[in-house]
């Protein structure tokens, strides 16, 4: 491969060569053993002491070699189209690109040697002037929008430029295409070419965001590493890459890498996973801090060194080295001698590449030929180079026969043959290489500016089939997709519509200009979320295209429904408040009507009624005034404030005598004949619980129970000891029962069972007990049958005191009874 890298790994074997041809000699031409020792004794010597200089050289050349690896291989991400041009002081074009000519609409050939100004739109002229003039005092100035002639054809360029250094007479002039249309189709062209510039070069590029641990590889470099095109890749996958051999150092060099912030420069072995094949590649990486979204990005290029690692064996290896070398190489190699510098062999494809022949060459001294006069090659850098035994020159100019100069990189390394030094020369063309390197940096701000760059995902889809034709970070971030995953992708793989649908609704909408969408689409987690869509048509090669810009409205959709739910809340309170209003006032209505027409009676035949009849009249008001009371009670109750810790007051009560007063109580109240039996297994006579919050829950229920059943059917109540101190009470009626699905509903604030009838009731008597058993860490259970009857099942915890005083728990040990409930 013309810009392979071939570098010494182990020099040493030409030195042991040498001394085995030497140890040879020595044994021909002496027989006397101890003398024999002596010499061996010595030369292992200075086999060692070459052996560690070799290290030490060893060790700057890697160095050496990764620091310009990085510089040479920068980000590699997909870009648009750039020109450029190399200009004098005088404006004059020393040299193009392709593109610069396609702007300019002239042939190379007739653009060098000429004016850049003749290109350039009359009134726009000045503006040109003023910015070369500034560019060569001040070296580098801000961006100048210019035009270019050609009649109605006008385009609009932007130039920005740099003296190319200090002592030079020349700039570097950028030449971006302003022209919409006409920039996306070269930037499509331009990346095709650079594709084709990897795929030579076995370079692929990766980027791996560390904040979200999110990994992309180039299409070349899931072919480097024999992965399908279609893989997720992620550290796993790379390192199962790795040879077995070399994957603990690489694992402890990346972490290494990893914590200091430092670039990753390593030379390692895979094991190709579609073949099982033992590659070499050459990694190079480097941190990024996005100061906006604030993520770490480590990206870099990885490219196959497989051939130059084999290449350096064979060179070091075999005895016919250069004879296979001369014939098979694709570099330009010279064979010089170590003591003179002079050309002692070249091989074809140097001859080709300078022009000059094998007479031309041989016999002189490196520095001598015209060829490498603008090189660093002296005598000073030979001699050095005879200390050294290796030197690395890059980004050098070789000029051929014709004139042309060519950039080349060179590698000098000395080795033994028969006793003598000599120096073997490696010349690359990277011409190609540096020129695709360049337009890569210079014109992937471009894109990254256009399109990468967007915060907001944005995607290119083809609206006759709905394939995604590109995606930027953002939008595979936002999805979960890698950029090469979805560039095979098609909107119904990321949207729950199919395919068909939505290739209906963009062509309702889609190509006549800006249209709004909403879709609910599929993430590469499996989870799915609302999106809204804004797309405009872009007409590229006479195609149209959308771009589709995304936005999430998941958060935005629910906080909508969470208003709708509020808003039926609130109508289902103003219907609740009224229906408490309207029931409040009749219950109320109820006992004071018998109380006002009691005293009027009273007032009217006190003087004419005996004592019964009187006594009569006055228990009527005094039930009236009870029943009020017991309304304004259950009124009193809803207030949450009343329902905190300070409301439970726990005594030492007789818990089964409490339960009977209460049943009669409700039987007397009622004024009924209802049988209510109670069972009872208690192993205690007294327990510590609030009587209060024990007659409010039980006063409720079996009035309940009363209220809803026949003087003919039986109550019972079962009460029961079970473990970790609880009570547990079953009051089962024969009653009216309750509908099934409304039996969740019964514990809530004024609700009623659809079929209670004519028998009066406020609706918030449950909710009290819910409230007064939640208290006192209890629990409640309701089961029912329709016309069969009903079963409540309570269970509260109760607490035990050393002594059985009858007297209430103080502060303290109803703070502590509290503490050990939570």
């Amino acid at each position: 491969m013309k810009d392979s890298k071939i570098k010494p790994k182990d020099p040493l074997n030409l030195y042991q060569r040498a001394l085995k041809i030497h140890k040879k000699n020595i044994t021909n031409e002496t027989s006397n053993l101890l003398e024999c020792d002596k010499i061996k004794l010595i030369h292992e010597l200075e086999v060692h002491q070459i052996e560690l200089e070799l290290q030490n050289e060893e060790l700057q050349l890697t160095q050496a070699n990764a620091n310009a690896a990085l510089e040479k291989y920068t980000e590699f991400y997909e870009f648009a189209s750039l020109g450029y041009v190399i200009l004098d002081t005088n404006a004059t074009v020393l040299d193009a690109n392709k593109v610069a000519c396609q702007l300019l609409k002239v042939d190379k050939s007739n653009l060098i040697d000429s004016n850049l100004k003749h290109y350039i739109a009359d009134h726009h002229k000045p503006a040109f002037k003023e910015f070369f003039s500034k560019l060569f005092l001040e070296k580098t100035v801000e961006d100048c929008l210019l035009g270019l002639k050609g009649g109605k054809d006008v385009k609009d360029i932007k130039i920005s430029g740099s003296v190319i250094n200090s002592q030079s007479n020349q700039c570097f002039l950028k030449i971006t295409n302003l022209t919409a249309a006409e920039q996306l189709q070269e930037a499509i062209l331009e990346k095709e070419f650079f594709q084709e510039f990897q795929r030579v070069g076995q370079i692929g590029w990766y980027k791996v965001n560390i904040t979200n641990n999110v990994w992309e590889f180039s299409e070349m470099l899931y072919f480097i590493f024999g992965l399908k095109n279609d893989a997720v890749v992620n550290y796993n996958n790379w390192i199962d890459c790795v040879h077995p051999d070399d994957r603990t150092e690489i694992q402890l060099y990346l972490k290494k890498t990893i914590k200091n912030k430092t670039s990753f420069k390593k030379e390692y072995r895979i094991i190709r996973k579609n073949d099982g094949v033992v590659r070499w590649v050459d990694g190079n990486g480097r941190f990024n801090y996005d100061k906006k979204s604030n993520e770490i990005n480590f990206f870099g290029v990885v490219q196959d060194i497989t051939e130059q690692k084999l290449s350096l064996e064979k060179i070091l290896s075999a005895e016919s080295w250069s004879n296979r070398l001369f014939e098979t190489s694709n570099e330009g190699i010279l064979i010089l001698d170590s003591n003179s510098g002079k050309v002692t062999d070249a091989n074809t494809f140097f001859i080709e590449m300078i022009g000059f022949n094998h007479e031309q060459l041989v016999g002189k001294a490196l520095w001598e030929l015209c060829v490498f006069k603008n090189t660093i090659i002296s005598k000073e850098t030979f001699t050095e180079l005879k200390e050294k035994k290796y030197c690395r020159f890059e980004n050098q100019l070789l000029e051929t026969k014709s004139g042309k100069l060519i950039d080349v990189e060179f590698e000098l390394v000395v080795y033994m043959e028969e006793s003598h030094n000599n120096v073997l020369c490696h010349i690359r063309d990277i011409s190609d290489r540096k020129k695709a390197e360049n337009a890569l940096k210079e014109s992937g701000y471009l894109y990254q500016a256009m399109f990468e760059k967007n915060q907001s995902p944005q995607l290119m889809i083809n609206p006759t089939n709905g394939n995604i034709v590109d995606a930027n970070s953002a939008a595979a971030k936002f999805y979960g997709y890698s950029l090469g995953q979805f560039k095979l992708m098609n909107l119904s793989d990321i949207s729950t519509f199919p395919a068909d649908q939505i290739i209906e609704e963009i062509g309702k909408f889609g190509v006549a200009g800006s249209s709004y969408f909403q879709f609910l689409h599929k993430f590469s987690s499996g989870t799915t979320r609302e999106v809204e869509i804004y797309t405009s048509q872009l007409l590229i090669n006479g195609q149209f295209l959308l771009i589709a810009t995304i936005n999430d409205i998941t958060e935005r959709k629910l906080e909508e429904e969470r208003l709708k739910h509020l808003n039926q809340q609130l109508l289902e309170v103003n219907t609740l408040k009224s229906q408490f209003i309207s029931t409040v006032s009749h219950e109320f209505r109820t006992p004071l009507a018998g109380i006002l027409s009691s005293v009027q009676l009273l007032q009217i035949y006190n003087d004419t009624w005996n004592e019964e009849k009187k006594e009569k009249i006055f228990k009527q008001i005094f039930d009236a005034v009870q029943h009020t009371k017991a309304l304004l009670d259950d009124v009193s109750l809803i207030d949450e404030e009343q329902n905190s810790k300070s409301f439970f007051r726990p005594t030492n009560i007789k818990l089964l005598p409490l339960i009977n007063e209460i049943i009669e109580e409700n039987i007397s109240a009622a004024g009924t004949n209802h049988k209510v039996i109670v069972s009872s297994k208690l192993a205690s006579k007294t327990y510590y619980m609030d009587v209060l919050i024990i007659r409010h829950i039980f006063t409720n229920i079996i009035s309940n129970a009363i209220k809803y059943s026949c003087e003919n059917k039986k109550i019972t109540i079962d009460i029961d000891e079970v473990v970790n101190k609880e009570i547990k009470f079953i009051i089962t009626d024969r009653g009216i029962g309750i509908p099934s699905e409304e039996i969740s509903y019964l514990l809530e604030p004024f609700y009623r069972a659809s079929n209670h009838g004519a028998i009066k009731g406020t609706g918030f008597g449950l909710s009290i007990v819910k409230r007064f058993i939640d208290l006192h860490k209890g629990q409640i259970l309701i089961e029912s049958v329709v016309s069969e009857g009903t079963k409540v099942t309570i269970i509260l915890p109760y607490f035990q005191r050393e002594n059985s005083e009858d007297e209430p728990l103080n502060k303290t040990e109803i703070n502590s009874i509290i503490l050990n409930q939570q």
